[in-house]
């Protein structure tokens, strides 16, 4: 009924056929690619923000330790400052398993001179300067192999003589 028709039609769906498989093949791999891409960001966001949870931590953990047990004395915690370099490990803590710190503090008097408190006249009620300044650094870094992020935070504080 229809022969001239039917000729012209033979093999048409083949070429479609194909272009559908490509396109639909190339679709698939670029939601691949995406998907990597996302789950890479995430991990890298995660442990940023984990990176942030462990400078904090070794920050308030190294005023602490600048601190106390006694905060009144000047000469001690200018001391303390001097020799507070320190790692901090997360490994036992849920959260921070992978990552880890390393804080320092600085000390200047109110006129930016370095602390030196082996000099007792520095100290005195006579003194030029009645105040320390202190700055602790903390650097963290969380490592999950090929990814990895670090934080770093300063913190300062000072202690003024009465």
């Amino acid at each position: 009924m229809f022969p001239k028709l039917i000729a012209r039609q033979q093999g048409f769906l083949i070429p479609l056929a194909l272009f559908i498989v490509v396109v639909m093949g190339l679709m698939a791999l670029v939601l691949s690619r995406s998907s990597i891409i996302s789950h890479q960001t995430f991990t890298q966001e995660l442990l940023s923000t984990q990176a942030f949870y462990a400078a904090e931590t070794s920050t308030q953990r190294a005023m602490q330790t600048l601190f106390f047990p006694d905060a009144t004395s000047r000469q001690a915690a200018d001391v303390r400052c001097a020799a507070l370099t320190r790692t901090d490990n997360f490994t036992a803590i849920d959260g921070l398993q992978l990552c880890q710190s390393e804080v320092t503090c600085s000390c200047v008097y109110q006129n930016n001179q370095v602390c030196d408190a082996s000099v007792a006249a520095n100290y005195s009620a006579a003194a030029v300067t009645h105040t320390s300044i202190y700055t602790i650094t903390s650097l963290a870094v969380c490592d999950a192999g090929s990814i990895n992020a670090f934080r770093q935070i300063q913190a300062s504080a000072f202690l003024e003589q009465e």
